[in-house]
């Protein structure tokens, strides 16, 4: 009886002791494992390290301080692209009139020119002719002389020096009278080609003139709305750096009014070709400018655009 007791005490005592053995192997695994969370080499990943991304939506942003930096500048350049689409809107009513004013012109200037220099070119050519005249005139005096004083000879080397005067006198006379003949067709030339284009010069010119008109009506029409449009699109211009206004113009003067495309469903509005998903989610943070690999133009979030 006595040494169940004993036996029993023991198992008591060695299951006290496997009890606090535990306690303390747990207690020591909780502090290694606060220790272990509070070591240097075990700081807790960053969202980048990872792997995670963190993307700025801007309906999330509470202030503008969360907003990117590129958001404004994308605003400008929505503002910009409905101002544009209004003028070329503008531009569309009032049709081919300023190309084909501006074609008329171009063709009103080069015959203006062609006539000038065929009127310098006459002027020259009446000169030359006048000069061959007189010239000839003052040779046929000579002739005339030279030709009383071969009676008046007393020699015949004399004679024969006076007749060599007179037929070298009649060679430059008679060069001087085909150089004549040639500076007259040539004139006639001119005043028949003169001729011809001040018709043709006086049908442009009031073909322009009735054109031009056209074309003053319809900025009158539209001056006020015009005006109004320039002055908003100077203003927004003036707030964006040079480079982006060098590169909304360059995209806007290749699409009339269309610099920007939305990206919807991951397509770019303007040519309707796919956006890399990536591409996508960077457009949507605004943190840079991207354009579309297809098309050329400026990507904008749908987001973007309903917020603005």
């Amino acid at each position: 009886m006595t040494e169940i007791k004993n036996n029993e005490i023991s198992d008591e005592n060695s299951a006290s002791e496997n009890a606090f053995k535990n306690e303390g192997d747990i207690h020591s695994q909780d502090i290694n494992s606060s220790n272990s969370d509070h070591s240097p080499d075990s700081e807790e990943p960053t969202g980048e390290e990872s792997g995670a991304s963190v993307f700025f939506t801007f309906e999330a942003a509470e202030d503008e301080s969360e907003i990117p930096k590129k958001t404004g500048i994308l605003k400008i350049f929505l503002e910009l692209r409905e101002i544009d689409e209004e003028l070329t809107d503008i531009e569309e009513e009032k049709g081919d009139l300023p190309s084909e004013i501006r074609t008329i012109k171009s063709k009103v200037e080069r015959l203006s020119g062609s006539l000038s220099a065929e009127k310098e070119r006459f002027t020259n050519l009446t000169d030359e002719k006048n000069s061959l005249e007189d010239e000839n005139s003052s040779y046929e005096e000579k002739i005339n002389k030279y030709d009383e004083q071969k009676f008046n000879v007393r020699s015949n080397t004399e004679y024969d020096e006076i007749t060599k005067a007179i037929e070298s006198l009649f060679v430059i006379v008679e060069k001087n009278e085909k150089k004549i003949k040639e500076i007259i067709k040539e004139i006639e030339g001119l005043n028949i080609d003169s001729h011809s284009r001040e018709t043709d010069l006086t049908e442009l010119s009031g073909e322009l003139s009735e054109k031009e008109k056209q074309l003053n009506e319809l900025n009158e029409q539209f001056l006020q709305d015009e005006s109004a449009l320039l002055e908003k699109r100077n203003d927004l211009i003036s707030k964006l750096a040079p480079e982006f206004v060098t590169l909304y113009e360059k995209i806007n003067g290749s699409y009339n009014g269309e610099a920007t495309a939305i990206v919807r469903n991951g397509n770019c509005s303007g040519c309707y070709n796919s956006i890399p998903p990536q591409r996508v989610i960077e457009i949507k943070t605004a943190e840079n400018i991207y354009t579309c690999q297809s098309c050329g133009r400026i990507l904008i979030s749908e987001e973007l655009q309903s917020n603005g």
